[in-house]
């Protein structure tokens, strides 16, 4: 495998800039926040999550504007930046002394000062390191949010506990930094060019460079399939991980036993990524992806059609786990795969517009559903539905282009 003898070093920093980055910090932990930050301040949690829809709606203008800024800057600069930003937004966070707009603008903040630690940066140096192995490439890298997905629950868990949620803020803001600056300062490059690389280098990360441009990308009916499928299955995803604490709670578990069953969600995120990334090098991507919604589709039948056990949050930690680890890889992997790696970043960019917007509004939607039907029964089962939608279609993108 030359590709990873001689991109390692990149893939090995893609991976702890995944973990580090503005996704994985928010979507894994701000579930254990809600109570402790609306008991203090008086607020409540469609409130609190609305932060959440502040963040990822920004999407909207930093997910374009820095796939935009990346290719013309460059992926390491923008990648270091972002890791920088993104901590520092975060200890803005524990500043807050009940000000529920400032709460709001400060999550702005972090949608803008955090938006270079996106995926787009740390995929986008795959396509250049990686062909052959692409898909492997990219699982591992996102198989930094299940390392985060594992790592983080029971961490903000102990640090809330202990120290309060302002502690906890600032912990995992700077420790984030204090882990990966390091290693995406001294191992993250793009592939070198013809006048710099060795021969070896050359020969074995030679890719094509063939793509289509953002506007011919935005003409075929994949980019909007695309970008459709990917707004509902966020929606299902990021407001069940948002709101995982709370439907957890709902069973009748305590806050530790939820840290636990977070923990082994997040040890599957990391086996779905590696999972996908492998299957998808083989077989064909979007079917792939119906198969793992498809677990995750019958995990939230048990969850709203059965009596909850702990062995059966387990299990259906392992179903969601399995298609929350498939998302992101698939998103990326798609991306190059339909419309090629000559303009990635700005592709990649557009498309994660889709994807933000959904993650915004997902906690809330979830939170407010669950106040208006007393529980979270009716949107488990909406979700389900629009589960089985995002699967038809995936299925419906059809072939990969022959450019390819």
């Amino acid at each position: 495998m030359s590709e990873f003898t001689y991109g390692w070093k990149s893939l090995l920093a893609a991976t702890i800039g995944t973990m580090c980055g503005i996704f994985t910090l928010t979507n894994y932990t701000q579930g254990f926040f809600v109570g402790p930050v609306t008991s203090e301040f008086g607020w409540s949690a469609p409130q609190f999550f609305l932060s959440y829809t502040v963040l990822m709606c920004s999407g909207l203008l930093t997910g374009p504007l820095i796939g935009y800024i990346a290719q013309r800057v460059g992926l390491r600069t923008v990648g270091i930046v972002g890791l920088i930003g993104h901590s520092l937004a975060y200890v803005v966070l524990s500043l807050n002394t009940g000000s529920l707009m400032l709460w709001y603008l400060s999550w702005a903040l972090v949608a803008i000062l955090g938006a270079g630690s996106l995926p787009i940066i740390w995929t986008g140096v795959l396509n250049n390191w990686f062909t052959k192995h692409r898909g492997k490439a990219i699982g591992i890298t996102m198989a930094g949010t299940g390392l985060g997905a594992f790592l983080l629950p029971p961490i903000v868990e102990f640090l809330i506990a202990n120290h309060g949620w302002r502690t906890a803020y600032r912990g995992i803001g700077l420790g984030a930094l204090l882990i990966s600056l390091p290693i995406v300062s001294a191992l993250f490059k793009e592939k070198p060019d013809s006048s710099t690389a060795t021969d070896g280098e050359v020969m074995a990360n030679k890719v094509e460079t063939w793509g289509l441009t953002t506007k011919d990308a935005m003409r075929t009916k994949q980019f909007w399939i695309l970008g459709a499928v990917l707004f509902l299955t966020v929606i299902v995803v990021a407001g069940l991980l948002s709101n995982f604490e709370r439907i957890m709670t709902e069973q009748g578990f305590e806050r530790s036993s939820i840290a636990q069953i977070a923990a082994v969600m997040g040890l599957t995120v990391i086996i779905g990524r590696l999972m996908v990334g492998a299957l998808v090098d083989r077989f064909w991507a979007p079917g792939v992806a119906a198969c793992f919604f498809l677990v995750a589709t019958l995990g939230l039948l048990i969850l709203v059609g059965t009596q909850v056990t702990m062995a059966t949050a387990l299990l259906v930690a392992v179903m969601i786990g399995l298609a929350a680890g498939a998302e992101l890889d698939l998103l990326a992997y798609l991306t190059g795969k339909y419309f090629g790696p000559a303009h990635y970043p700005a592709i990649f960019g557009l498309i994660i517009a889709f994807f933000t917007v959904g993650a915004g509004i997902a906690p809330p939607l979830f939170g407010m559903a669950a106040q208006m039907f007393q529980g979270y029964g009716t949107m488990l089962s909406i979700s389900i539905g629009l589960l089985l939608v995002s699967i038809l279609l995936f299925l419906s993108l059809g072939r990969y282009p022959d450019e390819e």
